[in-house]
């Protein structure tokens, strides 16, 4: 039997070979086409993803304010024909009116040095009636006696220098302080004070605390 060789060589035997062929190449191109395919539609998933995004308030800032009120804004303490072992006493409300917390010193300054350095200033908190009689019953002493003041300016209590300092008193945003303020001239002046006149001027310099 030789029916295989000899159809192997005839022409239908040669179409049925490049047929095969042909489907085997249509075959490989197909699954490049597929494999192409998959891969874009593997692309296209892999970016799609679900996303979100969200804001978190307003955030806002300001700065507080250092503010400092002295009542009455005018003359506190004032006398005229004083003699030796005169006094005269009045108080001052000193009121934190910024939002922050604040020490303050005093300084006084006089138009004169002579008698500004004879007459005597004693300050104290606490007082229940500031008054010359009643000066001394309770309260406590923030300052003096020590003299009035002088051209250059004295510091009654604290120091203006930046910086916490001894003596400095301190008051929290709104609250408020009455310095019962007391001048004498001392049974001891002589002739010398007579005559003379001196103006001072309280002048308190607050600052904030926080990180001071």
């Amino acid at each position: 039997m030789v029916y295989s060789a000899h159809i192997a060589g005839t022409p239908t035997a040669r179409a049925l070979a490049r047929a095969a062929r042909q489907a085997r190449a249509r075959r490989i191109r197909t699954s490049v086409v597929l494999g192409l395919a998959a891969s874009t539609a593997g692309t296209l998933l892999a970016a799609a993803v679900f996303t979100r995004s969200v804001s978190n308030g307003s955030h806002t800032f300001s700065t507080g304010t250092v503010n400092l009120s002295a009542t009455p804004s005018s003359a506190v303490v004032t006398m005229s024909g004083m003699s030796p072992g005169d006094k005269t006493t009045a108080p001052l409300t000193v009121q934190n009116t910024g939002t922050l917390q604040l020490r303050y010193a005093l300084t006084n300054t006089t138009t004169e040095n002579s008698l500004a350095a004879q007459l005597q200033l004693t300050i104290r908190v606490g007082v229940t009636t500031c008054t010359n009689a009643g000066f001394s019953t309770d309260g406590s002493a923030v300052s003096g006696p020590t003299v009035l003041g002088s051209i250059a300016g004295t510091n009654i209590f604290g120091d203006p220098t930046q910086g916490a300092q001894s003596g400095d008193r301190t008051l929290n945003a709104g609250a408020s302080e009455v310095l019962c303020i007391q001048v004498s001239l001392p049974s001891s002046s002589g002739n010398t004070y007579q005559g003379i006149t001196t103006t001072a001027t309280f002048t308190f310099n607050a600052e904030q605390t926080a990180n001071n």
